[in-house]
């Protein structure tokens, strides 16, 4: 770059100091008398071009330079398409991710999987046709301003507006439907009483991956949604386990909303999932056994310290707890 940033300084250089065209006067003869110059004004030659001062890179130290505020998002950023009324399918391009069909439609992860009954690894080829939800919306309330409805669902108001294609001062009536992200999360309070009830001891085929309160349950849950495993409670940081042998399967973050997401195999056709770690500390096809350390422990989407621990059996999800060992605090 900085080559050819000089080239072009010396062709601008070499533009500069070229002599200009003769005046013509017209009619030919000489110019006028008034216009005449003494003859040796004439033989002298043009003073040579005053060189262009170099503009002096920005000092960002000092703040000058582009502002930060032509990065932001601009309305022309946001989808073409209306998000309230998104296309029944999509057609998945070469190499094209799980993530980026989420991301170009603004639809969770997880209900594509559902969806199109996905399973793990969840790649993807091209040309299949897959099935997009219908979007999340949110009714607006009576009084409920746009950064009401950000605020509840841990969203920047910008960038809700932004999805919803309107304009400042972001104006919502009763009635409206607002379109929500893939990563809107609903405040819901805690459940101490669940979260103080240890799971029964189950037949002891799988040893528990972290130790701490199970804070929900395999099945529904009571925002109407369903969790096909259970959430452990714990300490950021923390070492996850293996709950079995087996050999990792997937160690990666290509699922938004999962973190760092490992998969281990174990033998009569088992599959363990260990879902919102910070990091992985093993990788694909290693060889581990049982409390070996896979993973630290990291957050939900909402800042809790959770580990989102599932078992599989081919395609069924299992409910971990019958299959559990008695967890040792």
């Amino acid at each position: 770059m900085m080559r050819a940033a000089l080239l072009s300084l010396i062709g601008l250089a070499a533009c500069a100091s070229g002599s200009g065209a003769p005046i013509s006067y017209g009619g030919g003869g000489s110019p006028p008398p008034q216009q005449q110059r003494p003859a040796r004004a004439q033989q002298e030659a043009p003073p040579p071009p005053r060189p262009q001062p170099v503009q002096a890179p920005p000092d960002w130290a000092d703040g000058q330079g582009t502002p930060l505020s032509q990065y932001a998002l601009q309305p022309s950023d946001a989808q073409p398409f209306d998000p309230t009324r998104l296309p029944r399918s999509h057609t998945v391009g070469p190499n094209e991710t799980l993530h980026d069909v989420a991301t170009r439609y603004q639809v969770p992860v997880r209900a594509l999987i559902d969806q199109n009954g996905l399973e793990p690894p969840y790649a993807l080829s091209a040309g299949r046709v897959l099935e997009l939800p219908p979007p999340r919306l949110h009714t607006v309330a009576r009084g409920e301003t746009l950064e009401d409805i950000a605020d509840h669902y841990h969203i920047d108001t910008r960038s809700l507006a932004l999805l919803n294609r309107m304009q400042p001062p972001y104006e919502v009536r009763r009635g409206e439907r607002i379109v929500l992200p893939a990563m809107a999360q609903e405040r819901a309070p805690e459940a101490p009483a669940v979260a103080a009830t240890p799971l029964p001891r189950g037949s002891g085929r799988f040893a528990w991956p972290l130790s701490g309160d199970v804070v929900a349950r395999f099945g529904s849950q009571p925002d109407g949604t369903r969790l096909d495993g259970i959430e452990i409670a714990g300490r950021e940081g923390a070492q996850v386990l293996a709950a079995a042998d087996g050999d990792v399967v997937y160690a990666g973050a290509d699922i938004q909303g999962l973190g760092d997401l490992i998969l281990v195999r174990h033998a009569e056709n088992y599959v363990t999932a260990y879902a919102y770690n910070r990091r992985a500390l093993v990788r694909e096809g290693q060889r581990v056994r049982t409390g070996q350390a896979i993973a630290e422990l990291g957050t939900r989407p909402d800042g809790r310290a959770r580990l989102l621990f599932q078992v599989r059996r081919g395609s069924d999800a299992l409910d971990p707890a019958p299959l559990m060992a008695a967890q040792q605090r």
